[in-house]
């Protein structure tokens, strides 16, 4: 895990090396340190099943502007996180609120670079724990219409922020022709939803989301309403009517889409980009089952990020990101290394069909031995843990143990700590930046990447034996040198060369394919490279 976490972090001090050295881009580099947030600020009010009981509720969020920012027209990302739709502790987790500590780093890291980040909540409730011959129609139908619900929350946060352009003077400050929707975890399965569910006959209305015994779908229009949330029903209030709820980007963290066909590659659908675990045990990475992290048992079977961006590749809906695609950075290079390796059927397939690891516009991450992990960019503190559970147990009369929590949280983040979630934020965040950039029309090149040509990079010899010497342009001074495995492990290195001439030594590599990262002043370049 050190080696990883070393990977990934050093693929972010990398993808970031050009921001170090030259004149910093805004959205691309860190052009501010600081941020300001507004916090419980009511985008809807509706109808709310979490005590067993149709009440009227509001949903709130929380929005992160960069500290000291004087412009008003900035790309906005809502945010949406984990928690199995049910409040945290309840869940049988830890996460699952706006104050999650991963969804305020990332809030930290995008308002760097000078986004808005508006931490959402959404409505929560389903029955997890249904028993009896029903036991099965109970929590696949609550969660499907507590994901439903999560979708129209969704757009219903878009509406709320266009409203606020049109009618308050733009108090957040944001750009309603660049916005996107970030889902993790939970978050995931609203943010897809929000992206491709628009037909409630063709989408809904299919055999997987039928009662099997009424053969009725689950999630009824009569009481719910349409999927953007626009029409009144009884559990539904309509919010923000008349505004637009679409957008240009939809992010997946460990989520799932309700089913692939959702996505048609129709004009105006979000692009997408994609992270997930491979051995994901709630989520499924390509198509498979959802499973309720609290009892194990099965729901519903859904598209996984796999499927989704393979699917949006083939469609055309990612076009836009084929620039970044194209570059020949480290993380493309390993990625394109996972996207051919094949997988077996039936555990990872796509409509029954074997699928490979990965495809351009999504990051897998493979643990040791496959072992089940999920929601590895997570992390949370014994003492705030304790903190938090006693004051809900002193509120609601509850019984949680922290001790107990924390102890099955590692059951499926193993080795949990800051330092190995931001490792996987840094990963995370070297594919998001250079195709929002494209998919937000931010910029029309990926400025951090530069060609061997350009610098006249020569490295010789390839395939290696026992030493591979680099040679750059007179003027082109060569900064540092990384060498991954296409395990995507930090293997040998060279800091601060500071010459445009270095040899390094093979040392003990095995014989292979490597990536080689070379970072100069003007950017990075990446190599494979072959030792025999």
């Amino acid at each position: 895990m050190k080696q990883l976490n070393a990977f990934l972090l050093l693929i972010a001090f990398f993808a970031t090396a050009y921001s170090a050295t030259a004149q910093a881009v805004r959205y691309r580099d860190n052009v501010f340190t600081g941020f300001s947030v507004q916090r419980n600020i009511v985008y809807s009010r509706n109808i709310s099943v979490l005590t067993g009981t149709p009440l009227r509720d509001s949903s709130v969020l929380d929005v992160y502007t960069p500290a000291g920012d004087a412009l008003k027209n900035r790309p906005l990302v809502i945010y949406f996180h984990t928690g199995s739709f049910l409040p945290p502790l309840f869940n049988g987790g830890i996460t699952g609120a706006r104050s999650d500590s991963s969804c305020v780093e990332f809030a930290r890291r995008l308002t760097r670079l000078g986004y808005v980040v508006a931490i959402a909540s959404y409505r929560l409730g389903w029955n997890p724990v249904a028993t009896g011959p029903e036991g099965q129609n109970t929590r696949t139908g609550t969660l499907l219409n507590a994901a439903y619900r999560g979708v129209q929350d969704a757009r219903s946060a878009i509406r709320f922020f266009r409203r606020s352009i049109a009618e308050n003077n733009n108090p957040y400050g944001v750009d309603a022709s660049k916005i996107v929707l970030w889902g993790q975890g939970t978050g995931g399965y609203i943010a897809y939803g929000a992206a491709y569910l628009d037909r409630y006959k063709e989408e809904i209305q299919i055999t997987k989301f039928l009662n099997t015994n009424t053969l009725q779908a689950f999630v009824d229009t009569v009481l719910n309403g349409n999927p953007f949330g626009t029409t009144a029903k009884p559990l539904n209030l309509v919010n923000h009517p008349g505004y637009s709820s679409s957008f240009n980007l939809a992010v997946n963290m460990g989520g799932a889409l309700g089913d692939a066909t959702w996505l048609e590659g129709k004009a105006g659908e979000p692009t997408t980009i994609g992270f997930h675990v491979l051995s994901d045990p709630f989520a499924p990475f390509a198509d498979g089952a959802v499973i309720v992290p609290t009892t194990r048992e099965f729901v519903v079977n859904v598209s996984g990020t796999r499927s989704v961006t393979g699917r949006a590749n083939q469609l055309g809906v990612n076009n836009v990101f084929q620039p970044a695609n194209a570059a020949q950075n480290a993380i493309n290079l390993i990625n394109r290394a996972y996207s051919a390796a094949p997988l077996p059927s039936p555990t990872f397939n796509i409509g029954g069909q074997p699928t490979t690891l990965s495809t351009d516009n999504m990051y897998p991450f493979r643990m040791p031995n496959n072992r089940l992990e999920a929601g590895p960019w997570e992390w949370w503190d014994t003492t705030t843990l304790k903190i938090i559970v006693d004051a809900t147990n002193r509120a609601t009369g509850q019984a949680f143990n922290a001790r107990t929590l924390h102890t099955n949280g590692l059951l499926t983040n193993p080795n949990m700590s800051k330092a190995k979630a931001l490792a996987y934020i840094d990963t995370i965040m070297a594919v998001y930046v250079p195709r929002a950039f494209l998919a937000l029309n931010l910029t029309t090149s990926v400025k951090d990447v530069i060609s061997a040509e350009s610098v006249k990079l020569v490295m010789s010899p390839n395939p290696a034996t026992d030493f591979i010497y680099f040679e750059a342009d007179r003027d082109q001074k060569i900064e540092d040198i990384a060498v991954y495995n296409l395990e995507g492990k930090l293997v040998t290195s060279a800091m601060n060369v500071n010459s445009n001439q270095y040899m390094l030594s093979r040392g003990n590599l095995p014989r292979g394919m490597y990536v080689v990262q070379l970072s100069f002043k003007q950017g990075y370049v990446a190599k494979k490279l072959m030792l025999e």
